[in-house]
């Protein structure tokens, strides 16, 4: 039987841990490894980083990470606090973000089929079907009549009214 050798691979605390946050290399791939993982996992691994590195760790963490120092107080005082999940799949939290135009004004496919009613062109008999208009001249259309709504959003209700 043949004896396989183990990798032997040592993590560098304290003083070495010091010395080696100012290797080019091992910034590197600091860097390379926190591209990998979702933002919140990355902010928390930045932050146990400038818990280890003790007086001075965020200032240093943040600069060999890239992240702002509000960040990763942030994410320090989520770890002290136990709000981590790292097996969670969602890296922000559910219902974040701008609603949808059409579920603060649910009106608006209304009057977007009024808009291109007199408008639409093709196959009445296929899905072959287009609007004769642009999508920037619909939302201006749709922004006299009082929806504050982009060309891209027009494009998505479009093929939501389709």
């Amino acid at each position: 039987m043949s004896k396989a050798r183990k990798h032997q691979t040592s993590v560098p605390h304290g003083e070495e841990l010091k010395r080696s946050v100012h290797s080019k290399t091992w910034r590197r791939t600091f860097r390379k490894l926190l591209n990998t993982m979702p933002e919140n996992v990355r902010r928390w691994n930045v932050a146990l980083l400038a818990l280890q590195l003790g007086y001075g760790g965020m200032r240093r963490a943040g600069e060999v990470s890239g992240l702002s120092q509000p960040t990763i107080l942030k994410a320090r005082r989520e770890l002290e606090g136990g709000q981590v999940d790292w097996d969670g799949n969602r890296a922000r939290r559910p219902g974040g973000g701008r609603k949808w135009i059409e579920q603060e004004h649910p009106e608006i496919l209304d009057d977007l089929q009024k808009l291109v009613a007199d408008e639409t062109a093709g196959d009445p008999s296929s899905a072959d079907r287009w609007v004769n208009r642009s999508s920037r001249k619909l939302a201006a259309a749709l922004k006299k009549r009082g929806h504050d709504v982009s060309h891209m959003s027009v494009v998505r209700l479009l093929k939501k009214l389709a």
